[in-house]
């Protein structure tokens, strides 16, 4: 598909002069009103524009600052009939992003080296955004589960607790720990524990809402945090999440290894905490006492009560016994 290039000139001549020049290369799309360029250029998509500096209505300084705040990707070449020694505004259009300013009459070999130049420079900054966005991905993220890393969870975790305190919203957050992960690794092999971290990254990622935040913590535990979300949503998110894990079986074990896992959970509700560290490390210590309490389970931290007191919140301890291989026979 070719370039589009947006060709702003009150003279008529001048723009079909330019349109059958470069039209065997370039999409032309031609306006004669500068005030009418604008609505145009947010209705088209535009690779180029191609102005001169004094119209009527607005100048091509004026659809120069107003195409760089629309799209600073855009390249804007600006077209003069001042002579070179009153050609001073150059500068400073070169200064406010301009790609080039040319003399008229231009010439359409010129016109056409500098529409080339600006495209390239175009693709350039397109590969270098990719490139950038990309490193921001892999800083973001954990490289093994395409989860947040804790780094990363750890400032969205704190916009979105002060979300929540301000305008005083429910927020969860969902501790879990992979029940004996060691002896995976031990039975297997580290390949096989990998297995399963990445399986547990790609269920959160189908199961869970794009607004929660999901993070592989550190080893085999992982954080979710769940927006919106009082102590009823998130104990039937968290006891929908340990079922499905259960669910899945892994085939490099003969039989299928079935795993379980171990989940805490607290809400801050009316500010009933304080920070997001202290929401987290109440969802932490109600991991530990589903750990006490034989595993598999969702154990949630009492809103309002001593840190150290759980509510079961009607889910009971269950210890998985599948018929396929079971961690606790390893």
């Amino acid at each position: 598909m070719k370039p589009a290039v947006l060709i702003v000139d009150d003279d008529p001549s001048v723009v079909r002069m330019l349109e059958t020049g470069l039209e065997d290369e370039y999409l032309i799309v031609p306006v004669l009103e500068s005030t009418e360029a604008i609505n145009v250029f947010s209705e088209t998509p535009i690779d180029v524009v191609v102005s001169d500096v004094k119209m009527p209505g607005l100048s091509g300084f004026d659809i120069l600052r107003s195409v760089k705040a629309a799209n600073p990707l855009v390249e804007v070449i600006l077209l003069t009939g001042e002579l070179p020694d009153r050609s001073r505004p150059a500068v400073n259009a070169l200064h406010s992003g301009a790609h080039d300013y040319l003399l008229k009459p231009v010439s359409i070999r010129v016109l056409k080296s500098a529409i080339q130049q600006a495209l390239a420079k175009q693709r350039q900054q397109l590969e270098d955004k990719r490139k950038l966005q990309e490193l921001l991905r892999r800083a973001n993220t954990d490289f093994l589960t395409g989860l947040s890393n804790r780094h990363h969870f750890q400032t969205q975790m704190q916009l979105e607790f002060e979300r929540s305190f301000r305008y005083e919203r429910s927020l969860s957050c969902l501790f879990l720990d992979i029940d004996d992960f060691k002896k995976i690794n031990d039975a297997f092999g580290h390949c096989a524990g990998d297995l399963v971290l990445q399986r547990l990254g790609q269920l959160f990622a189908k199961h869970l809402r794009s607004s929660d935040l999901k993070c592989r913590y550190g080893g085999e535990e992982f954080v979710l945090v769940l927006p919106e979300a009082d102590s009823e949503v998130a104990s039937s998110v968290a006891e929908k999440v340990r079922r499905l894990i259960a669910k899945e079986s892994f085939e490099f074990a003969d039989p299928p290894l079935k795993i379980t896992v171990s989940i805490g959970m607290a809400t801050s509700h009316r500010r009933n905490f304080s920070s997001a560290e202290e929401l987290i490390r109440a969802a932490d210590r109600a991991l530990l006492q589903a750990k006490r309490e034989g595993r598999n389970c969702v154990r949630a931290h009492q809103p309002g009560g001593q840190p150290d007191e759980f509510v079961n919140h009607g889910f009971q301890a269950l210890n998985s016994q599948p018929s396929t291989t079971s961690i606790d026979r390893l």
